[in-house]
């Protein structure tokens, strides 16, 4: 399959190769954007890559607007979210915590009541606001450089479906690195583009021609699809080791009758114990490695370099 737009990447921008290929188009009015793949480093990334004009209308205003309502966060998230908190504190037992794109904050509160000094982040206001008022956490709305957090001052940051979504993933991590104190953990979670259930929708997508079947690639919003490799190389070129890792199923809500009887055949791989070793969401906490020196050279064309 080839894009129907010019390639805006020549090379990968995590290794630098120009052997690229192109593995899915989604037409979105009249843009279209195309999942690109390295094929040395098995990268996947959105194909050119969204403004930032874009993305911040993308997550403005309405966006997850059916969590600003009483119990619309608990809901979506409060499950997932129990085991966030439970497994991060088997790692790190108390500490100044910071939830990066927490949304409205759930998180935050969950772990505030476990004797965390918790605070969050979240660009869309509404979303802020609303988490400030029912949770009565704190939660800043504006980037993450401009919040005066002093360096070394946080134990644990929390990335849950948040790096995927970044211009810079290894930059932003490094960012991170510099918030933490020294052997800081951070728990980051994403899908696997290139789990058993990505690769049977993909299948029935090719099989049918119908694009909205592979529902696991989530270009343009994701600029970054990762594999566990892939997201192993990004951690470790910003200064991270993975110290813990699982799978899990996020199920999709709302899924049309269709959709429910072609996924039956990947119905077991969403069983709890199925999932904890073939599911698609990836879950990873990493520490920072303070011997690992990351300002090592990178492709001058990377858009993971500053």
């Amino acid at each position: 399959m080839k894009s129907v737009e010019r390639r805006a990447f020549q090379d990968c921008p995590m290794c630098g190769s120009s052997s690229i290929e192109v593995v899915f188009v989604r037409e979105c009015g009249e843009a279209h954007w195309s999942l690109a793949r390295c094929q040395s480093c098995g990268l996947h990334f959105t194909d050119p890559r969204p403004s930032e004009e874009f993305l911040a209308n993308l997550y403005s205003d309405d966006y997850h607007m059916e969590l600003r309502a009483e119990g619309g966060t608990e809901r979506a998230f409060e499950a997932k979210y129990r085991r966030y908190s439970d497994w991060l504190s088997s790692h790190q037992p108390l500490g100044r915590f910071l939830d990066i794109g927490c949304s409205t904050g759930l998180l935050v509160r969950m772990l505030r009541d476990l004797g965390y000094e918790a605070e969050g982040i979240e660009f869309n206001r509404q979303s802020a606001e609303w988490g400030r008022q029912h949770y009565g956490v704190k939660i800043h709305d504006k980037p993450m450089e401009q919040c005066g957090f002093e360096p070394e001052s946080f134990d644990a940051v929390a990335l849950t479906d948040v790096l995927e979504h970044t211009l810079h993933p290894r930059e932003f991590l490094r960012s991170v690195g510099d918030l933490l104190a020294p052997g800081g953990l951070v728990l980051v979670t994403f899908p696997d583009i290139r789990s058993l259930e990505s690769r049977y929708f993909f299948l029935m997508m090719r099989l049918t021609g119908r694009k909205w079947l592979w529902h696991n690639c989530r270009i343009p919003a994701h600029i970054w699809e990762f594999t566990k490799e892939t997201a192993r190389a990004c951690f470790e070129g910003a200064g991270f080791r993975i110290i813990d890792f699982r799978r899990s199923h996020q199920a999709e809500e709302g899924e049309p009758w269709t959709k429910r009887l072609i996924s039956l055949p990947a119905a077991p791989l969403r069983l709890p114990p199925v999932a904890a070793r073939f599911g698609t969401q990836m879950e990873f906490i990493l520490r920072k490695d303070d011997k690992v020196k990351t300002t090592q050279t990178e492709p001058a064309n990377s858009v993971t370099a500053k």
